[in-house]
């Protein structure tokens, strides 16, 4: 992609004495390399979700970072009583993708898939309970992965996830509205009170190409290729996780 990298800086942390490793990041410039992709490749995403899409950006984004290994995340997520669906994939390398998608309302489903390098992927399903995407990243931790995690988020891109290590506990922000607790993990790590343990790079960026959706089509069964085909000469095909279109043609 022939255009200049928007680079969101995270940093993962070790707070000693409560014994939490804390997870600190601006989604800003993921945002603004969302805006920038869509452009570049012509791309009129929906804009009915586009707080809950940004939200989701900033609250995976801190799970990537918040393991000292980098994995393969997928996050689908279908909010209850509002007819969004929310997709939102991060690669090992930093590179976040994702979409808007519309469910039905009745539906409140998330699927959660993660690949470590060289491992099978794992998935977890689970009824999303809220209409807001970083509390249903909270719950996959709470219900799949039975870890206790608070992320905060600001309408700024501002963004603070905390989870314990063990023997570590929560009581010195257990109290604290999400505007504090990102207020003292800023103030903690200008102090050098926590100790900075790495700095991660996240970008926009999506992993499709021509080679990868002819792929995508020569791998399905030969029935659904032939009805998918029917008696075109091309097919208009969209990446699944950034609507970007492909032409395919029969010959190839």
């Amino acid at each position: 992609m022939d255009k200049q990298m928007n680079l969101a800086h995270y940093f993962r942390y070790l707070w000693e004495e409560p014994n939490l490793i804390v997870i600190m990041g601006n989604s800003e410039e993921i945002i603004k390399g969302y805006h920038a992709y869509n452009t570049h490749y012509k791309i009129n995403p929906q804009k009915s979700a586009a707080e809950k899409l940004n939200r989701i950006f900033a609250a995976a984004g801190l799970v990537a970072v918040s393991l000292p290994e980098r994995e393969s995340w997928g996050w689908s997520l279908s909010l209850p009583g509002s007819g969004t669906g929310l997709f939102c994939s991060i690669e090992p390398e930093g590179m976040v993708s994702g979409r808007v998608i519309q469910t039905d309302k009745d539906k409140n489903v998330a699927v959660v898939q993660r690949q470590k390098p060289g491992s099978e992927m794992t998935q977890s399903n689970f009824t999303v309970k809220s209409s807001d995407p970083v509390k249903a990243v909270e719950q996959y931790f709470e219900e799949s992965d039975q870890n206790l995690v608070r992320i905060a988020i600001n309408p700024n891109g501002d963004g603070v996830l905390i989870h314990a290590l063990p023997g570590g506990n929560f009581e010195k922000i257990n109290a604290l509205p999400d505007d504090d607790l990102i207020a003292l993990c800023i103030k903690l790590s200008k102090n050098n009170e926590i100790k900075k343990l790495e700095e991660v790079l996240l970008f926009y960026e999506c992993r499709c190409n021509d080679e990868m959706i002819l792929n995508m089509i020569t791998r399905l069964p030969e029935k659904q290729r032939k009805e998918l085909w029917k008696d075109q000469e091309k097919l208009e095909i969209e990446c699944p996780r950034c609507t970007r279109s492909f032409t395919i043609h029969r010959k190839q």
